[in-house]
C-alpha cells in the first residue's frame, strides 16, 4: 500500500485533520523563511510531541551545514529529517552518522536521475519534487512522471513522490511512478489553509489504488 505524507501542517487543527484522515506521516516546515508554512523549531516541536506513535513525524529543513541540521534534529524531535538545500552527499552521510533520525533527501526530478542516485547512496529515502525557477518543492507544480518513474525504478531506497499532487491526479501518479509514498501540501488546501475534505479525499484516492506487486 502506498503511504501518504501530509506536509505543511501549521496548527493542532491541521494535525487533527491529517490524523483523522489516516495519514501515515505528517510534515512540518522548520525555519525555511521562504515557505508560507514556516514554523520555528519550537512551534514544530510542540506539534511533533502530539503526533501519535502510529504516525511518523518529519521535519522539513534547509540547513546551512551539518551542525545546523543536527540542531534542528535535536530541537524538533522529529522522527525523520527531510533535507533540502546545499548539503552535499558527503554532508548527508555525516548527518546520517550522527543523527538518530531517518534521512530523506529531497532532489529534483530531472532527466537521468544522477543527483538522485548520488544522494540515494547516503539517504534512507529520496523525495522527488518539482523544480520551478530554481525552487525545489512547495511549488504546487507537477513534473514529468515518466522521469520520476525511471528514477524510482533505478533506486534501491524508497522513493517519495511530491509535486502538484491533489485528489484528482494522485491515483494516476501512483500508477505511473509506483512510489513508496506520496507527499502533498497545497493539494489539500483551500485558500491557503488545510481543508479536511480535501485531505480525506486525497487519502481515499490513495487507498483505492491497487497495491504494487
Amino acid at each position: 500500500m502506498t503511504r501518504v505524507k501530509i506536509c505543511g501542517l501549521m496548527s493542532r487543527q491541521d494535525l487533527y485533520y491529517a490524523l483523522a484522515a489516516g495519514a501515515d506521516a505528517v510534515g512540518f516546515v522548520v525555519e525555511i523563511d521562504s515557505s508560507r508554512h514556516c514554523l520555528s523549531a519550537g512551534e514544530a516541536a510542540d506539534l511533533i510531541r502530539r503526533v501519535p506513535i502510529y504516525c511518523k513525524s518529519v521535519a522539513v529543513i534547509n540547513p546551512r551545514d551539518v551542525d545546523d541540521a543536527l540542531r534542528l534534529a535535536h530541537e524538533t524531535g522529529a522522527e525523520a529529517l527531510q533535507v533540502h538545500g546545499s548539503l552535499s552527499p558527503v554532508d548527508l552521510a555525516e548527518l546520517k552518522g550522527q543523527a538518530y533520525q531517518k534521512i530523506i533527501a529531497a532532489v529534483a526530478a530531472e532527466p537521468g536521475g544522477d543527483e538522485a542516485r548520488r544522494y540515494a547512496a547516503m539517504a534512507d529515502a529520496i523525495l522527488l519534487d518539482s523544480m520551478v525557477g530554481g525552487t525545489l518543492g512547495g511549488t504546487g507544480k507537477v513534473h514529468d512522471w515518466l522521469i520520476s518513474a525511471e528514477i524510482a525504478a533505478s533506486l534501491k531506497v524508497p522513493v517519495i513522490l511530491a509535486g502538484g499532487l491533489y485528489p484528482g491526479n494522485v491515483a494516476e501518479a501512483i500508477e505511473r511512478v509506483k512510489p513508496y509514498a506520496v507527499d502533498v501540501s497545497s493539494g489539500t488546501e483551500t485558500e491557503g489553509r488545510k481543508d479536511p475534505g480535501k485531505i480525506h479525499s486525497f487519502l481515499q484516492a490513495v487507498r483505492a489504488c491497487p497495491s504494487p506487486l
